[in-house]
C-alpha cells in the first residue's frame, strides 16, 4: 500500500484478517519511490495507491509503478471522486478506482475482480450515458446491432462476461463471440481497449 496517512493504513490493515478474508496489507510506503525500493514482487499481488501523495503527480506515480512492476495491478484508493481523474487513471492503465469510503465488501469484491483480469471503474460514466452510447454505437462509426449495443453498455458498466451472460440469459461463449465481433468492428484488441476507445472518443 502506498499511502502517506498512517491512520488509513492501520484502518485498512485492521479491516481484513488473512486467515478469514484471504486479504492482507503486507507493507506500506509513504511514496512511490520508497515503494519501488522496498517492494518484492514475490510478496504481493496488488498495489493500493493513494491518488494524491505529497510532491508527486498521480500520472507520474502510475507510470513509475508500471515501468518497474508492469505485471502488478494498481488500485487507486482515494477520496477524490472526480470523473475526470477516474478517466485519467483508466487511460493510464489502472485496474480499479476505489473510494476511501468504500465498504469492506466493496473492497474485497474489487480485489477479486481485478485478480481475474477485470477492470473496475464505476464512476467514469455520466448518469445518462446509456442513451448517448447506444446512439453512437448504432451510428455509422460502429454500426452495432441492438444486441451488441446492449452487451457493450453492460461491459462499460463493469459487468464481466459471465455477468452479461446471466443478465441476458445466454451462454458465456455467445457473449464472447458477440464481443469479439464488436472488438473487430471497433479495431480493439481486448475489452479493456474497447472501453478505452469509447472513452477517448468521448462516447462514454
Amino acid at each position: 500500500m502506498i499511502e502517506d496517512h498512517p491512520v488509513i493504513v492501520t484502518g485498512l490493515k485492521n479491516l481484513f484478517r488473512p486467515s478469514r478474508d484471504e486479504i492482507e496489507i503486507v507493507d506500506n510506503a509513504f511514496s512511490v519511490d520508497d515503494a519501488i525500493k522496498k517492494a518484492d514482487p514475490a510478496t504481493f499481488d496488488v498495489f493500493f495507491l493513494d491518488l494524491w501523495l505529497p510532491n508527486a503527480h498521480p500520472l507520474l506515480n502510475v507510470k513509475k509503478l508500471k515501468d518497474q512492476f508492469y505485471r502488478k495491478p494498481i488500485v487507486i484508493f482515494t477520496s477524490e471522486e472526480s470523473p475526470t481523474w477516474q478517466r485519467k487513471m483508466f487511460e493510464a492503465g489502472v485496474m480499479a478506482y476505489l473510494s476511501k469510503g468504500a465498504s469492506k465488501t466493496e473492497i474485497k469484491s474489487t480485489l477479486e475482480k481485478i485478480m481475474k483480469g477485470q477492470v473496475v471503474f464505476s464512476g467514469i460514466v455520466e448518469p445518462d450515458y446509456e442513451k448517448k452510447l447506444a446512439s453512437v454505437l448504432a451510428g455509422e462509426r460502429f454500426s452495432l446491432t441492438p444486441n451488441q449495443q446492449e452487451q457493450v453498455i453492460l461491459l462499460s458498466k463493469g459487468y464481466s462476461q459471465q455477468q452479461i451472460a446471466e443478465e441476458k440469459k445466454i451462454s458465456v461463449s455467445t457473449v464472447e463471440k458477440t464481443l469479439k465481433l464488436v472488438r473487430e468492428k471497433c479495431d480493439a484488441k481486448n475489452n479493456t481497449e474497447l472501453i478505452r476507445i469509447l472513452l477517448e472518443k468521448g462516447f462514454i
